[in-house]
């Protein structure tokens, strides 16, 4: 499913979805790419949701640590009393913006990205939402 409101970019995965997609993921010399296991140099490195949060604008993950105030307040965002709604102006900071917001469904706490257009793209994330 993709949601083109505004211009942000919403991609809703399934859980296996995401680990297909991270299963895909490998780092380069210049930068990470998705590419299947016979398609990869051998110098490539597996690149796992932690190595992803690297290239992540922001997260809400229980697997990754995603530094939520600290992305909050880099943001110069004010006004949050919880996570929760530190959370949702990050996202809307983002949207604002034009990046993609990934949610993971069928996880037990919630799984949220927010990814560059770009890297969307350049990691095929597009091809693991459902609805392909």
């Amino acid at each position: 499913m993709t949601d083109h409101s505004d211009s942000a970019e919403h991609l809703v995965l399934t859980a296996s979805a995401w680990q297909d997609w991270l299963d895909s993921l490998c780092d380069l010399p210049d930068g990470p790419a998705a590419l299947s296991p016979e398609d990869r140099p051998k110098e490539a490195q597996p690149l796992d949701a932690y190595g992803l949060s690297a290239y992540a604008e922001a997260l809400l993950s229980a697997e990754v640590d995603g530094e939520l105030w600290d992305t909050y307040g880099d943001l110069e965002l004010e006004g949050a009393q919880d996570e929760e709604s530190a959370w949702r102006e990050i996202k809307a900071f983002y949207a604002d913006r034009g990046y993609a917001l990934v949610t993971v469904q069928g996880t037990e706490e919630p799984e949220e990205w927010i990814l560059a257009p770009e890297l969307v793209s350049r990691l095929k994330l597009r091809e693991f939402t459902q609805g392909r």
